[in-house]
């Protein structure tokens, strides 16, 4: 008698799926939006980075390299700035490590290629990458804010923000050191 009665909850189960709509995906014709945490591919956004290689430091891998010169004003420039994703393991220690939010995960998720080699990317490559993510998505970076106006200015204290920048625009300073904060955003 248990017996029966087990095959028929069984059945039961099966018929109540059968009608529910399909979850399914059909992957090339359609794909699912790479959730905000993710971790998967990551970005680098060129206009976002001061060279400060806190990325670099924080990667247990070792496969972010940074080679940076100083400027004349105080800043840094980015020489090379290389991610080698053949031993990246995605852990995300990086992206939490930038005081600048240069580099965010949540690039594409089909990273298969045919060349081994070619998963070991440098400046031009990385920030096509970035270019071509924030064509697709309007200018919101993978954390949610927008690319309105580059760099933005931030109240948040940081080391450089005593030097002056690089450039000033309608009498207001701009460059990667003054992008917008904690304190920024609450006011939004």
């Amino acid at each position: 008698m248990a017996y029966g009665l087990g095959v028929a909850r069984g059945m039961l189960m099966t018929l109540r799926h059968v009608f529910r709509p399909a979850i399914t995906v059909n992957y090339p014709e359609q794909q699912r939006d790479v959730p905000v945490r993710a971790r998967t591919n990551l970005l680098w956004f060129e206009e976002r980075c001061t060279g400060c290689s806190t990325c670099a430091q924080a990667c247990p891998d070792g496969c972010i390299l940074v080679q940076t010169s100083p400027r004349a004003d105080g800043t840094l420039s980015i020489d090379r700035y290389e991610i080698d994703f053949r031993i990246c393991m995605y852990c995300g220690l990086c992206t939490e490590a930038c005081p600048y939010q240069a580099i965010q995960a949540g690039g594409r998720y089909n990273d298969a290629v045919y060349v081994f080699e070619t998963m070991y990317r440098d400046r031009t490559a990385l920030s096509a990458e970035s270019h071509k993510y924030l064509e697709t998505t309007g200018g919101r970076y993978p954390n949610g804010q927008m690319q309105e106006l580059i760099p933005l200015i931030t109240t948040m204290p940081t080391a450089r923000s005593r030097v002056d920048v690089a450039g000033v625009k309608d009498d207001v300073p701009f460059g990667p050191q003054r992008l917008p904060g904690r304190l920024d955003r609450d006011e939004m």
